[in-house]
């Protein structure tokens, strides 16, 4: 008789594969091609030697063997797509290439950015990686602002000037990895195309099979953008036509997430499913009608063939996001089964189309609805394959709901800390309306082009909006809390699949006991009388979060980079959440500069704020938005105190004369804050400049000395003179600058002001967020950039300093 691990071999392997392509992505580095190749091949001949033999430790072997084949492949993979880059001597100059449009345009207010090709590289000596994400923008020069940029299209090849740099993200606790997502979708170096450089279009069709599929996805979204015109949520009816879901705006998004609704958003299983199974019945119930078809091929098997060739098409045409591929692979392999009169059960299918997923992508697994794709489904057939009894339709609805609700609860809380309290409502209403009626009558434009289609699909969507807005007014609609330590995640999941198992498997109550400390172990915070200091790297500008025992601060909010955008939004507010911030205490916005206060409105909005104090005039937007939240405002002034948790923050700068100075810089009025504990103490100083350092210096003395400074005005050249730095004496120095900013920060002749005075200089363009705790005179020291050691982080050379201008 088989055992367990014999029955489920092929099962067990696949899993193995999978695991060993994970545990892969965790590496902190890459080992040689050759050592992957020849452990990959010593693997794969292993592998096959025992895959003959049966016993069950045989099959543990097995696994393990599979495993590691998973991994080298991954890890070859990585080497050769790694090996593809820039050459750091090439940042930031002036390169000449010819290539091609690889996807959709995306264009914005400042421009159009976009995926290229490179075919051919001009300038002598320079190596460029094969694809490459550029901008292109619209031009800075007044007298040049009203030229219009060229209407750049899929396909097209073009020969421009670009400056480039490898790829180099935002590296913050709990934000997002844009390194690991430009190495996903293979894009080697990031830049801008030179438009005071001659660039021409060389062809309006490069002629590759790709760029038909890109063109034509084009002229829908045009076509869609034209019927829709300045329709409410046109950009939604994009996404689940072509899978562009970037003209959605940021608030929808905003209300999508929180009512946990967004995953109908996209091409999702569900809607390929839906228009692969269209397509079959009608294919299936015209071929049965016909002897010669069926005498040819059984009508079943000529369905189910049209249903995955039809599921490819319309992914390929969705832009072939992960959920798409993993619907097409399970089409493509129940048919396959289906053509071979083999049996294949549903775990099966799912596994096998994992694992293609993987050989095809080994990066998918860095991706948000990787996980969120293949769980759901996995849950799917969790509460439904194998069990006794027949459920009525409603019954199986609401378990299959509630399975879904609960078992991705924990993977929702590990990726981005919040949950939608409302979801099951939400969806209740917003599967059935988006799944059965919005995407068929998408679809049907497609294919019949009646505008009045496409204005009913948007209509449905508002009105869907209008419910998910009054949802949102309901008390406590989503559940946000820290990010959980990775096994209360593991030991929540197991308890979600205790909790939906049979009913003969009893204990299954223990699941809700084993789901408890996911929420209640939380990040530790620093003990009473000490404070840790968080510098955040949010590219050029400042943001600085220090938690006390029981309080947080907010120093300066970071910049505003578009209407929609803001490091308060995409950097501060994830990064508090994660920490089990889920307030801030006191909020300090310096002086008014975009690259301090940008993000200020954000965090007004969205998080609960005890008090406002800045140098800002009253006039502001800031200062009107926290009126409008009725959050104290108080105006920024040497000598105000107060004391958290045993921690003293004093206030040196600006004077309370200071605001009568009408002509006097913003940043000489920059709110200056010395933070003192029992074993040590920081000054954050943010843009003042050496006329300000200079009455500090005066007024103070000694008094400044601190341990830790973070470095006045980015470094630049109009801050951190001798006198100053030698009051403070700090044995720490930090920056937040950005990464090749185009002002040079900070300037080397004022890092040398530091480095003389055998001054530890930290940079968040070099190491990302910096976090210190004041124990032991910053004895502790972290920087993201090593804490989360993965190959593909980007560690900037010391020695190469050049500004992307």
């Amino acid at each position: 008789m088989k055992s367990f691990a014999d029955m489920w071999r092929t099962e067990i392997a696949l899993i193995a594969f999978a695991v060993g392509v994970g545990v892969a992505q965790l590496s902190p580095m890459l080992p040689s091609r050759s050592l992957c190749l020849a452990v990959l091949a010593a693997s794969v001949c292993l592998g096959l030697v025992l895959w003959f033999r049966a016993t069950w430790r045989t099959t543990l072997r097995i696994a393990i063997v599979v495993a590691l084949i998973g991994a080298s492949f991954s890890l070859w993979r990585a080497e050769l797509r790694m090996a593809d880059q820039l050459p750091t001597a090439w940042e930031a100059q002036d390169i000449e290439i010819v290539g091609v449009i690889d996807e959709l345009p995306q264009a914005d207010a400042n421009g159009v950015r976009f995926a290229f090709e490179v075919e051919k590289v001009l300038t002598a000596e320079a190596t460029v990686p094969e694809r490459i994400a550029l901008g292109w923008y619209k031009p800075s020069i007044k007298e040049l602002q009203g030229e219009p940029l060229p209407n750049l299209r899929p396909g097209e090849r073009w020969q421009l000037t670009v400056r480039l740099k490898r790829p180099h993200g935002y590296a913050n606790p709990a934000g997002f990895d844009t390194e690991a997502w430009l190495l996903e979708n293979n894009l080697r170096a990031t830049g801008s195309v030179r438009g005071d450089e001659p660039n021409r279009l060389l062809a309006a069709n490069a002629g590759r099979v790709s760029d038909q599929v890109h063109r034509l996805r084009d002229r829908l979204r045009e076509r869609m953008t034209t019927a829709l015109a300045d329709a409410r949520y046109a950009g939604v009816l994009i996404a689940l036509a072509i899978g562009d879901q970037r003209a959605i705006a940021e608030s929808d998004w905003a209300l999508f997430n929180a009512t946990g609704v967004s995953h109908l958003l996209s091409i999702s299983g569900a809607h390929v499913t839906l228009f692969a199974g269209w397509v079959a019945w009608c294919v299936f119930g015209l071929w049965r009608r016909s002897p010669a078809c069926v005498a040819l091929l059984p009508a079943q098997k000529a369905a189910a063939v049209t249903a995955a060739l039809v599921a490819i098409c319309y992914a390929l045409l969705a832009g072939f996001a992960v959920p798409a591929q993993r619907t097409c692979f399970m089409l493509l392999t129940a048919a396959a089964a289906l053509l071979l009169n083999r049996s294949l059960s549903p775990w099966l299918i799912l596994l096998w189309a994992l694992m293609v997923v993987l050989l095809i992508d080994p990066w998918a697994v860095s991706a948000a609805g990787f996980w969120f794709s293949f769980c759901a489904v996995a849950l799917l057939l969790y509460v439904t394959v194998g069990r006794v009894g027949r459920r009525p339709g409603w019954q199986l609805v609401l378990v299959t709901q509630c399975a879904v609700t609960f078992g991705l609860a924990p993977v929702a809380l590990a990726l981005f800390q919040q949950v939608s309290i409302v979801g099951p409502i939400a969806n209740a209403v917003a599967i059935p309306l988006i799944t059965l009626v919005v995407v068929p009558l998408t679809l049907l434009w497609m294919i019949v082009p009646i505008d009045a289609l496409l204005r009913l699909a948007e209509q449905l969507i508002a009105w869907l909006a209008v419910l998910l807005q009054w949802l949102m007014t309901l008390p406590f609609p989503v559940w946000t809390q820290h990010a959980p330590p990775w096994w209360t995640v593991a030991l929540a999941i197991a308890g979600c699949l205790l909790l939906l198992a049979p009913r003969g498997i009893g204990f299954r109550w223990l699941g809700a006991l084993w789901c408890v400390p996911l929420f209640i172990v939380s990040p530790a915070r620093p003990a009473q009388g000490e404070f840790e200091m968080t510098v955040l790297d949010i590219g050029q500008g400042t943001a600085v979060v220090i938690r006390t025992a029981e309080r947080t601060l907010v120093y300066d909010t970071g910049p505003r980079w578009t209407d929609t955008s803001d490091a308060g939004s995409r950097l501060i507010v994830p990064y508090l959440r994660a920490s089990g911030s889920s307030r801030i205490d006191g909020l300090v916005v310096s002086h008014l500069d975009i690259d301090h206060s940008g993000g200020a409105n954000s965090l007004l909005r969205s998080t609960p704020v005890g008090w406002m104090l800045t140098s800002v005039f009253a006039e502001s937007d800031i200062v009107k938005t926290a009126n409008e939240r009725k959050i104290p405002v108080n105006g920024c002034r040497a000598g105000q105190r107060w004391e958290w948790d045993g921690v003293k923050f004093e206030v040196l700068h600006p004077s309370a004369e200071s605001y009568d100075l009408a002509k006097l810089k913003t940043n000489d009025r920059s709110c200056v804050i010395k933070v003192t504990a029992r074993s040590a103490s920081a000054l954050l100083t943010a843009d003042i400049e050496a006329k300000s350092e200079a009455a500090l210096v005066e007024q103070y003395g000694k008094a400044l000395q601190s341990d830790a400074l973070l470095i006045p005005h980015h470094g630049s050249q109009t801050s951190s003179t001798a006198g100053f730095i030698d009051a403070v004496s700090p044995s720490i120095a930090l920056i937040n600058a950005g990464y090749r900013n185009r002002f040079g920060h900070p300037r080397e002749a004022v890092l040398a002001r530091y480095t003389d005075r055998n001054i530890a200089v930290l940079r968040t363009d070099w190491h990302g967020a910096i976090t210190i705790r004041s124990v032991d005179r910053f004895a502790t020291i972290e920087k993201w950039r090593d804490t989360r050691s993965r190959y593909w982080v980007d560690r900037p050379d010391p020695a190469d300093k050049r500004p992307i201008e």
